[in-house]
């Protein structure tokens, strides 16, 4: 799996360094198995919309946290390519994901189907937010699918991401299609969950010790119309079943990835902007 996710990071390195910026994903082969889901130091700016922009009222996740306005940019989406904001020592590419049996849009990046993973214009603007990460997909009947990107690969690598300095993050997000799952899977994996970690077993299967890919997460709620999701790290949990199955919370100070997942079965189609960090 760290094989095949460093090719993915080859491909999209390849890409942004000869100049195209909007063509970013998975090598065809990155399946995650079941149950998948630099130091900061520089603030970027605030979102392209505001909190108070555009849409809803905010559902906050995360219990009674108040909406926080110390706030980092990860990506707001709005300069139209796959590439998450390069501020505070991060760089990453959006890409989709999924378990090979269903339909996905945007689909999963390979040499047959070498598509461009591009934020949607959105119709109407959500306050002063032009565009949006757009995924919508059925028929999964293994694990699901989904869509993130890495804090922290440049060059063909995948390296740790210190998040010491923030306490959690906070997106929009809304329903495409009403009919789909009204609800989202928020993984960050850290360096117990991702094979880059050097802790769990990249290759152990269901039931043995040591698994890989058992990343923290937070399920968030998903409506009709735009609203604020606030996730402490500190609510943050895991299924139980890979590796240090007994740690009680992420390590912030090594984060990778941060993905938006759906179980099988599940009809999904969302719209995720502005995601930040906060302290």
């Amino acid at each position: 799996m760290a094989k095949r996710r460093a090719a993915w990071m080859w491909a999209a390195w390849t890409l942004t360094a000869g100049g195209c910026t909007a063509l970013a994903g998975l090598d065809d082969s990155y399946h995650l198995v079941e149950g998948a889901g630099g130091a900061s130091g520089t603030t970027g700016g605030p979102s392209s919309a505001s909190s108070t922009g555009g849409g809803a009222s905010a559902g906050t996740g995360g219990g009674d946290v108040p909406d926080p306005v110390d706030v980092d940019l990860i990506d707001d989406m709005e300069d139209g390519d796959a590439a998450i904001e390069e501020v505070g020592g991060r760089v990453g590419y959006w890409y989709s994901y999924n378990d090979g049996t269903g339909t996905q849009t945007p689909p999963v990046y390979s040499e047959e189907m070498p598509v461009g993973f591009i934020p949607e214009t959105l119709t109407p603007p959500r306050g002063e937010s032009t565009m949006a990460v757009h995924t919508f997909g059925a028929g999964f009947t293994e694990w699901g699918a989904g869509v993130g990107f890495a804090l922290n690969g440049p060059d063909m690598g995948l390296f740790a991401y210190d998040a010491s300095a923030y306490s959690g993050i906070k997106f929009w997000a809304k329903l495409g299609d009403a009919g789909a799952v009204t609800a989202v899977k928020v993984n960050i994996s850290d360096k117990v969950s991702e094979p880059a970690g050097g802790i769990c077993d990249e290759a152990a299967g269901e039931g043995e010790p040591n698994r890989c890919f058992d990343h923290w997460f937070y399920t968030a709620p998903l409506g009709a119309e735009w609203a604020e999701v606030v996730i402490p790290f500190e609510e943050l949990t895991r299924e139980g079943y890979g590796a240090e199955p007994t740690a009680e919370a992420v390590d912030v100070a090594g984060l990778y990835t941060i993905e938006f997942r759906f179980a099988a079965d599940e009809d999904f189609d969302v719209y995720i902007d502005d995601i930040l960090f906060y302290r």
